[in-house]
């Protein structure tokens, strides 16, 4: 009868076990739900809040627009200004290299702080020598 005894009170320390950690769960679960539902409560949004965050996202996409389209003016206007540089640099290119034919022929000549004097030639100076009246008799 000691081993009867002894196997209720073994299998009823297990039921009281069990049904413990049931019950605990239990709880848990009915807890958490309760909390989301509590927390869905909470985070409910009306109506004219949603509508004012869709008008200052729209406000945000219209200023990105408008940035974008400065962003490419400015790079239109970039591009005109290498293009006219290039078109100085060229130009800067053409007259250094007439004043490096002019100074090599002697017509000028240019100091080391950049002064550029005209070199007067006699040639240039006097008409041109040559037999006038002359030809076939």
């Amino acid at each position: 009868m000691k081993k009867t005894i002894l196997a209720f009170i073994a299998a009823l320390f297990i039921t009281l076990i069990i049904g413990g950690g049931m019950l605990l769960m239990g709880q848990n679960v009915l807890g958490a739900s309760t909390a989301k539902a509590e927390a869905a409560q909470t985070t409910q949004v009306s109506a004219d809040t949603i509508a004012q965050y869709e008008q200052i996202v729209a406000q945000y996409q219209a200023r990105e627009a408008q940035y974008q389209d400065l962003i490419n003016q400015s790079s239109a206007q970039i591009t005109t200004a290498n293009q006219q540089i290039e078109l100085a640099n060229q130009q800067l290119q053409q007259y250094q290299s007439l004043l490096q034919q002019l100074q090599s022929n002697g017509l000028i000549t240019i100091a080391s702080d950049g002064t550029v004097t005209v070199n007067q030639m006699s040639a240039f100076a006097q008409p041109p020598v040559g037999h006038h009246g002359e030809g076939s008799h």
